[in-house]
């Protein structure tokens, strides 16, 4: 067993997740880093890369991935954003003669799926619950039909952001919001006071023959934008969830690969499908830290190789994991004191950059955030 194994991705701690899930278990990784604005990014100074190469545009991947891969036998791929997760869908009938692809067998079937009506029909055909939604033009936007407060976001994701996600609190908000946004249609949904937000991750095996979620993830601390916060992580063995529905969603959009699913639990307990992500997830370390590294399960699959000794559920454990850089933000902005967010940092048990067994990476963010 030693395929390579090909890890596109942004410079974003997402593909560092990656990146040293395989290595702690000694694979090195070849790495495509997607970077418009910095050639030299934090996540290319990982231990755990074999090669690398920095692209500037999305359409260079193609040809980034063939001067990577040098064996006969394809390359196992692993993508870790939208725009990354949608461009190899749209080109899998070529790159799949190569390559083992996340995805579906049907080229562009999961870029239509990355729309949030398509998302939403088929949620609600496998009996998930979706909040009220209507799709609105941002050129000439029609305002009669809403209730506010609403949510706000892009109607495909790779088109925008976690930040582009806004909760509008009344028509002039929405408007603002139009004003700014860089997308040409927007899903605006109805706002559920929620209990609690969470999201489950996962590994969907030859189109959802075989899906593994092990645990689920809540967040403790809200971000202030996006949805990479504080959290807690602990096995799928303590929660309720509709595990039919939500396993049906997922079989039928014919989807392999690494996942993750969003929910919101309303006050009442009722929960809310809000969105799939088809590709790797930010939260992501924190399943290989609770005990089950998802990562190496998918490249052992894809080797051929048994997996059921890496389906360890029964041993799994509850872990609180910080994207650090992201939760000082907390401090910085009075949220959280220094004294309280220090006390948080020493109970945690798995940071989204920082490792004492990789420490490059963390080093070099905080050479270019206090000294560029």
């Amino acid at each position: 067993m030693n395929r390579e194994v090909v890890v596109i991705g942004g410079n974003h701690h997402n593909t560092l997740s990656i990146l040293r899930s395989l290595g702690e278990k000694g694979i090195k990784s070849l790495l495509i880093v997607l970077s418009p604005y910095d050639p030299k990014p934090f996540v290319g100074y990982s231990k755990y890369i074999q090669k690398k190469i920095v692209v500037t545009n999305i359409n260079e991947i193609s040809s980034a991935m063939y001067s990577l891969h040098t064996t006969a036998e394809k390359a196992i791929v692993i993508a870790c954003n939208d725009c990354i997760s949608s461009y190899l869908d749209m080109n899998h009938n070529n790159l799949s003669k190569d390559f083992v692809l996340p995805g579906s067998k049907d080229e562009g079937m999961i870029t239509h799926f990355m729309d949030k009506g398509a998302m939403a029909q088929l949620a609600v055909k496998s009996g998930l619950n979706i909040p009220k939604s209507i799709i609105i033009s941002t050129a000439n936007p029609e305002f009669e039909s809403i209730t506010y407060p609403c949510i706000s976001k892009p109607l495909v994701s790779k088109n925008g952001s976690k930040s582009d996600i806004v909760i509008c609190e009344d028509e002039s908000a929405l408007r603002k919001y139009l004003n700014h946004c860089r997308c040409d249609k927007i899903i605006i949904q109805e706002y559920i006071s929620k209990d609690i937000e969470f999201q489950l991750i996962g590994c969907s095996i030859k189109e959802g023959d075989k899906i593994i979620i092990p645990g689920v993830s809540i967040i403790l601390r809200q971000p202030m934008n996006g949805n990479t916060g504080f959290l807690r992580y602990f096995p799928i063995k303590e929660f309720t969830y509709d595990k039919s529905s939500c396993f049906e969603f997922i079989r039928s959009t014919g989807y392999s690969g690494l996942f993750s699913v969003e929910f919101i639990r309303d006050k009442n307990g009722t929960d809310y499908f809000m969105e799939i992500n088809f590709r790797n997830d930010g939260n992501s370390i924190c399943v290989t830290a609770s005990g089950m590294n998802l990562p190496y399960i998918w490249y052992l699959y894809n080797c051929g190789e048994n997996i059921e000794s890496e389906l360890c559920y029964d041993s799994m454990r509850e872990v609180l994991v910080m994207p650090e850089f992201q939760d000082f933000k907390n401090v910085k902005h009075r949220q959280i004191s220094l004294s309280n967010w220090l006390k948080d940092v020493k109970k945690t048990d798995r940071f989204m950059v920082f490792s004492k067994h990789d420490q490059k990476p963390f080093w070099m963010v905080v050479f270019k955030q206090f000294f560029h």
